[in-house]
């Protein structure tokens, strides 16, 4: 087990690890400093060996949050967030409050608005280096700014996944044309309602949801969307007939091939 030690001034830290000596006996290790920098809404902490993905992360986060937050018509208000990055699996695990068993190597990114927290993994706990990946864990962070401002609204609980995760896909522009088929396209029904995470990636919904999201909006606007998102109103009265299909052909109709 592992724990943080946060200097009372904000400044930094210092990340421990249980262990324990030959004699059986319980210690902490201290592994590592955490360095700190802050924003309005947010505390960044990081190693040494991941500032520059934190220096990035940290001229980005503030302003996409306040973009979001006015996108829905909310007021950030004094709320103030943790964004831990990553530099070991290890450190995800501790930082999201995981088991070792509840743990999948897809899991990049997460959020725990009851401890006001987001956790990224840095480019370093994965090793690589590439430019493409640093852009796409990038996006991961947007991700769960995008549930942290969404969330604050609807406990994500109270909303099926797909429409959690394809607001936040949606807007941190993880949607991929690529990925985007005609033909083997998930059902809404196979994408894991309200409590099947697993069910939800294993079918394809990140892919998916992010489109399925925004042809929901695209019919109806944001206004309606943040309705569905509370549960104000009843989501299958709006499915249209072979929506999943419609959806995708809609998508790459407007987006052609970029």
């Amino acid at each position: 087990m592992e724990a943080v030690s946060l200097s009372p001034l904000g400044g930094g830290g210092c990340h421990y690890k249980e262990m324990k000596n030959s004699k059986g006996d319980i210690y902490m290790e201290k592994r590592s400093e955490l360095l700190n920098l802050d924003t309005t809404h947010f505390h960044v902490f990081y190693e040494e060996a991941d500032k520059n993905f934190a220096m990035k992360l940290f001229g980005l986060i503030e302003e996409f949050y306040l973009n979001i937050c006015q996108k829905i018509h909310s007021s950030p208000g004094e709320n103030v967030y943790e964004l831990y990055i990553c530099g070991s699996a290890e450190n995800f695990i501790f930082y999201t409050g995981k088991t070792k068993e509840d743990y999948q190597d897809w899991m990049v990114g997460n959020t725990d608005m009851d401890k006001k927290r987001l956790c990224v993994v840095s480019p370093r706990a994965k090793g690589n280096l590439s430019e493409s990946y640093e852009e796409y864990l990038i996006k991961v962070m947007l991700h769960e700014v995008v549930h942290i401002v969404f969330d604050s609204i609807c406990r994500p609980e109270e909303c099926e996944i797909w429409i959690s995760e394809g607001i936040a896909v949606w807007l941190a522009g993880q949607t991929k044309m690529d990925y985007i088929s005609e033909k083997d396209y998930p059902r809404i029904a196979d994408l894991g309602g309200k409590e099947d995470m697993y069910a939800f990636a294993d079918n394809g919904g990140y892919d998916y949801c992010g489109v399925y999201v925004w042809y929901l909006m695209e019919l109806y606007g944001m206004e309606k969307f943040l309705s569905i998102y509370r549960g104000e109103c009843a989501l299958e009265d709006l499915l249209v007939e072979n929506f999943e299909h419609r959806a995708v052909i809609a998508y790459r109709t407007q987006y052609g091939n970029g």
